[in-house]
């Protein structure tokens, strides 16, 4: 049995419209999904996970293979985003529905270089924190400590833009 609901949107109507498009979504699909959100934020799930609990997937642990159906061009625009962020058109999609199910970020080779280094920059950082905190006991001049504080706040700079790249690409990735 189909259970309907009529809203009047009036003025919003338009804007209502451009949101789902962006989205890629009716607007029918769109009501669905903010319904389905707000039912599970009232349920106040602790983990934010679909499944909570789902066990991660272990290097070599079988598989189950399904069938999808897609039109050309959708096969294509996954082929197309895929090879964008470096992977293949199956597993862009085995990434998809794990961080559907999962609710947790699913990494491209960009993101996962941008990671490491990231975390190069932050092992130079604390390298630079200990010399600093060692000079600190012994006659340093002032002039090279404030190189070596102007070289750590350039390494955590650039830490925060790799980080937020890899925030910003993994939102992109997964909102289309």
């Amino acid at each position: 049995m189909r259970e309907r609901l009529c809203v009047e949107l009036g003025a919003v109507r338009w804007r209502w419209d451009d949101w789902c498009t962006r989205r890629g979504l009716t607007a029918a699909e769109g009501v669905r999904q903010l319904i389905a959100v707000a039912l599970r934020e009232d349920a106040d799930e602790e983990s934010g996970a679909i499944l909570p609990g789902l066990p991660r997937p272990v290097v070599g642990e079988s598989r189950s293979r399904i069938e999808i159906r897609l039109t050309a061009a959708e096969l294509g625009a996954i082929e197309h985003l895929a090879a964008a962020l470096g992977l293949s058109g199956n597993r862009w999609i085995v990434s998809l529905i794990r961080a559907q199910l999962t609710k947790e970020p699913q990494l491209g080779e960009r993101e996962m270089r941008a990671l490491a280094i990231s975390s190069q920059q932050l092992a130079g950082i604390s390298r630079l924190l200990g010399q600093l905190a060692r000079a600190s006991g012994t006659e340093f001049s002032h002039r090279n400590l404030m190189i070596d504080w102007s070289e750590m706040r350039r390494h955590i700079e650039d830490h925060l833009r790799a980080t937020a790249a890899v925030m910003r690409a993994n939102l992109d990735r997964w909102s289309r």
